[in-house]
């Protein structure tokens, strides 16, 4: 028979494929210029027959005609062409491949984008299955991927509409190796029973291999409802076995077992696809297609779930309890004799139960075999646990670059790994620290040589300035400190004195009120503590007690923060022989350090008392020096 070259209003433009139920077209529409596929009905022979094939072609296009969804090829028209009698759908032309196709070539796909697949299958029968439309026939040859890797549903062929009693209890209908339990029963199925041939097609793209193999379509059929899929990690090793709990969850017997929508499976093989692609963010943010609201009207019961039924009996009648007419009075309860096989029927009956509990329980354990590990996966965790041992030793090093290169290594093996979370977190910290600590050192250097410019050109004030800015800085090097002091010294040394001559007679002694037997005693003390007490004693008589206290207000004006500051004070002393006393405490009264200092006062010299200390926890030194003599 030639091939026609129009069906109703399309125009063929060449075969797509040959099924045993009709032939699949390429046409044109050409009203609007679409391009298509018309799928057509080769009727059987036999009347019942030809008409229940057409009734199952023509509720295909009900059924697809009620999608439109990005995951589920749609449906334009349907009709019978008057010249040729072939009935025809017209659907929407998807370029690309079946899944069987790539299966076929040896096709192995990424881990995430079999996640990623089966996320969008999911939701899309979960858009059907909201419309009230099962597919039952969920197998690759009905899965297209296009070019842009969308994956598309076709052909329901043998789709259920919850108003429509063809396919129903009892008719065998679909692709056996990829049928729920219920559809191999041939009892009522609902959406669940897609998703359990959901999970077929999903163990098949990770591992290659179907769950329930067998050398015939008995075996086949046998194992899917009798015996537990097999695990698909051990199926392929190196599968993450993420997978497992998902694809398991969907070939279970028992329909309420099962995921009870496919947005359920599209949110987890979601959630999924991010972690092993590296994606971050949160995975809850997934959002499938949300059906349209359910129509209002009460729906058959032939198309609720039929996960499990059951029956309550009630209207137990009451046994009532004839009373005595007459008789002996009723003896003392406590004083009735008991027979011996009484209490072995309690007891038995006491003990029944819990014997009873222990048996069920022992008879559920788990007795093995238990598998072992998958080939590789001992060297795997090796490899694993070194990473992260060179990761941990790096950031003790004090190298958090080689830590954070050694990390995603370990992060693509593990990626909820606790351990690797909190290297990465500690080697970021560490990181950051090491380049401000660099920064500050920087700005320290820049101001101490600053510093020193200014002390070479005599700016005292100035340079003292920048000193003490590069040691806020963290500069101590003990280098700046010396340049702080060196500046301060200049400013005591240097101070303005009234301008004499250069062969200026000696002073009168009364225009000396220094010369008559006083010395200056100059105390400085640069001060690591935040309060304290200064104390200076002559001659056992004490001169001078320096109260300081640098802390300031922190939070509500209630805690104190810690701070340092610059004691400056000056006394005056007679001339001759003394001994100098200089204590140091805290503020709370503990005595830091205590020296004794002879000294020899002239009188109109001057000199310096100086109290040094490196930190808080350092011991401090005392020093008297001549600065300036008349």
């Amino acid at each position: 028979m030639a091939e026609p070259t129009r069906l109703g209003r399309y125009q063929i433009e060449s075969v797509l494929g040959k099924g045993a139920m009709g032939v699949v077209y390429l046409a044109r529409d050409p009203v609007i210029g679409r391009r298509v596929a018309l799928k057509t009905l080769s009727i059987p022979a036999d009347a019942e027959e030809a008409e229940e094939f057409r009734q199952r072609f023509l509720r295909e296009a009900q059924a697809a005609g009620l999608l439109t969804h990005p995951g589920i090829v749609t449906v334009f028209d349907a009709g019978v062409d008057d010249s040729t009698g072939l009935s025809f759908i017209a659907m929407e032309f998807v370029e690309g491949r079946s899944l069987r196709e790539f299966l076929r070539s040896g096709q192995v796909f990424a881990f995430s984008e079999v996640a990623r697949i089966g996320a969008a299958l999911a939701v899309a029968l979960d858009y059907a299955h909201g419309k009230g439309v099962v597919h039952r026939d969920i197998k690759p040859a009905n899965i297209l991927l296009t070019p842009q890797g969308t994956a598309k549903i076709t052909d329901f062929g043998v789709a259920r509409l919850e108003s429509s009693n063809l396919t129903a209890t009892g008719q065998f209908i679909g692709t056996p190796n990829y049928m729920s339990p219920e559809q191999v029963a041939g009892g009522v199925v609902d959406g669940r029973s897609d998703l359990f041939s959901l999970g077929v097609v999903l163990f098949e793209l990770l591992t290659g291999q179907r769950p329930f193999p067998g050398h015939s379509l008995t075996e086949v059929a046998y194992k899917i409802v009798h015996e537990p899929a097999r695990i698909p990690s051990q199926v392929r090793p190196g599968l993450p076995s993420a997978f497992n709990p998902i694809v398991l969850k969907l070939l279970e017997k028992d329909p309420a077992r099962r995921y009870a929508r496919g947005a359920d499976i599209g949110r987890a093989l979601e959630a999924l696809r991010r972690v092993l692609a590296g994606v971050t963010g949160d995975a809850g943010s997934f959002s499938p297609s949300t059906p349209p609201p359910a129509s209002r009207e009460p729906r058959p019961e032939s198309v609720l779930p039929t996960a499990t039924r059951a029956t309550v009996a009630s209207g137990v009648p009451a046994a009532a309890e004839a009373g005595r007419a007459g008789g002996d009075p009723t003896p003392d309860l406590w004083h009735r004799p008991i027979a011996p096989r009484w209490i072995a029927m309690l007891l038995a009956a006491a003990a029944a139960p819990p014997a009873l509990l222990v048996a069920v329980l022992a008879a559920r354990v788990d007795r093995g075999p238990y598998g072992g590990p998958a080939p590789g996966e001992v060297a795997r965790r090796h490899r694993l646990a070194a990473a992260q041992r060179r990761a941990a030793l790096a950031v003790a090093a004090g190298d958090p670059a080689q830590a954070l290169a050694v990390l995603p290594e370990v992060f693509e093996q593990a990626p909820y790994s606790a351990v690797a979370r909190a290297l990465r977190a500690q080697a970021l910290a560490e990181q950051s620290n090491q380049a401000s600590v660099a920064q500050r050192a920087r700005e320290a250097a820049a101001l101490r040589e600053e510093g020193k410019a200014l002390l070479k050109a005599g700016r005292w004030r100035a340079a003292e300035d920048r000193f003490q800015r590069a040691l806020a800085l963290g500069g101590d090097d003990g280098t700046t400190r010396d340049f702080l002091d060196l500046a301060r010294e200049h400013q005591l040394v240097h101070r303005p004195q009234p301008a004499q001559a250069a062969t200026a007679a000696p002073v009168p002694a009364a225009a000396r009120p220094e010369a008559a037997g006083n010395a200056a005693l100059d105390l400085y003390f640069n001060s690591p503590l935040s309060d304290g007490v200064v104390t200076v004693a002559v001659d056992g008589q004490v001169i001078a007690e320096k109260r300081f206290d640098f802390r300031t207000r922190g939070f509500f004006g209630i805690i104190k923060k810690k701070g340092s500051g610059v004691i400056e004070d000056s006394f005056k002393v007679k001339a001759g022989e003394h001994a100098v006393v200089v204590r140091l405490a805290d503020g709370s009264g503990k005595l830091l350090g205590e020296q004794t200092l002879p000294a020899s006062f002239q009188g109109g010299a001057r000199y310096a008392l100086k109290i040094e200390m490196d930190g808080e926890q350092s011991v401090p030194r005392f020093s008297l020096t001549a600065v300036r003599g008349r």
